[in-house]
């Protein structure tokens, strides 16, 4: 298959996503092969979805404070769970909530004084559109992942997630770009730095 460019590969991804018909099951396949990962674990910087292109990993965090659509999954996990609020000059910061407001791109944004930065994190779960085959991830085209997660170090504790219909995504790939540790499918667990 051809490399496509980072641009035609996001329409084709959120195209397909969306249309999704048994997307509840898939992504409880998802969260039941990350939920020994997390075992162990007692600070795990995590992310709000954007229910219609990411997946959703919300339902194994232990007394989330926002409402959850769906209850498909009985296992949650009690670790620290930490959010990402953006800044106004496009930093991220990892903040444990205690509640959640709309943030400037539409996304809830935790409130809370406790934070964390991605070193001190156990692992980090993170949201993407896709990825490449060798792990790199295609997200929204911010950046905003690329420069937290720019160490190698950091990236080996990251999970992403992403649907096998939809994987691998053929994308051409930059410098700046990071690899995921792993990323799981309903099928799979994906290593990319073993």
């Amino acid at each position: 298959m051809n490399p496509i460019a980072k641009k035609d590969a996001r329409e084709i991804l959120k195209n397909n996503i969306a249309k999704l018909t048994d997307r509840e099951e898939l992504e409880a396949a998802i969260l039941k092969k990350l939920f020994p990962l997390l075992q162990g674990k007692t600070k795990i910087i995590t992310y709000v979805p954007d229910l219609q292109y990411e997946v959703d990993v919300l339902p194994v965090v232990e007394s989330c404070p926002l409402p959850r659509p769906t209850g498909f999954i009985e296992a949650r996990h009690s670790a620290k769970w930490f959010f990402p609020k953006v800044e106004k000059d496009h930093h991220m910061r990892f903040i444990r909530p205690f509640t959640f407001t709309k943030g400037p791109h539409g996304i809830f944004e935790p409130n809370g004084d406790e934070e964390i930065s991605v070193e001190e994190a156990d692992l980090i779960l993170v949201p993407a559109l896709g990825f490449h085959e060798k792990g790199y991830r295609l997200g929204r085209g911010g950046g905003y992942y690329d420069r937290i997660l720019a160490s190698e170090l950091v990236q080996k504790k990251t999970i992403g997630f992403s649907f096998s219909k939809f994987f691998p995504v053929p994308f051409l790939s930059e410098p700046h770009d990071v690899k995921v540790g792993k990323m799981i499918t309903e099928f799979q667990i994906h290593s990319f730095f073993d």
